[in-house]
């Protein structure tokens, strides 16, 4: 019994003693510094907040089969233009001003447009430099709480 214990006991040692070899895992992207860029809108969903299960609708085909899609152009010195407005509700306005509410770790992205109107908009995902799709969140606001709820997903071009 004793060399059975013995031989497990070392069978143990010298398996633990063995630690896989971690490699790198590739370059680090700053988080949230893909936001630079010209995105076009590209996917819509719209969830329903009100209902007791909310429900969520593709409305992408609304914003794709009009002739002026949205694009919109983020640039270095934290302004933002709209190339082209498209259908639907006035999100991001003509142009104005964008920043993060933390530059370290994003994860709302808050426009003013012209020093007139800002608009907090939360983010599905932090844009990274190598990332070729940005998805915000928009929730309209009916008797104080939220009713609608926009998902756009927009991509690089």
């Amino acid at each position: 019994m004793k060399k059975v214990t013995l031989f497990i006991a070392s069978a143990l040692l010298i398996m633990g003693a063995c630690k896989p070899e971690v490699g790198p895992i590739g370059p680090a992207y700053e988080a949230g510094a893909g936001i630079v860029g010209t995105w076009e809108l590209t996917n819509a969903d719209q969830t329903d907040l009100t209902l007791p299960v909310p429900e969520t609708r593709d409305i992408s085909s609304f914003y794709q089969n009009n002739q002026d899609k949205w694009v919109v152009v983020f640039s270095e010195d934290s302004t933002y233009t709209v190339n082209s407005q498209g259908p639907g509700f006035d999100l991001f306005g003509a142009g104005g001003t964008w920043k993060y509410n933390t530059p370290e770790f994003p994860s709302e992205l808050h426009l003013t447009q012209f020093d007139t109107v800002t608009t907090v908009l939360p983010l599905g995902n932090m844009p990274r430099t190598i990332d070729q799709n940005v998805s915000i969140v928009y929730d309209r606001i009916r008797c104080d709480k939220p009713s609608v709820s926009y998902k756009l997903t927009f991509t690089r071009k």
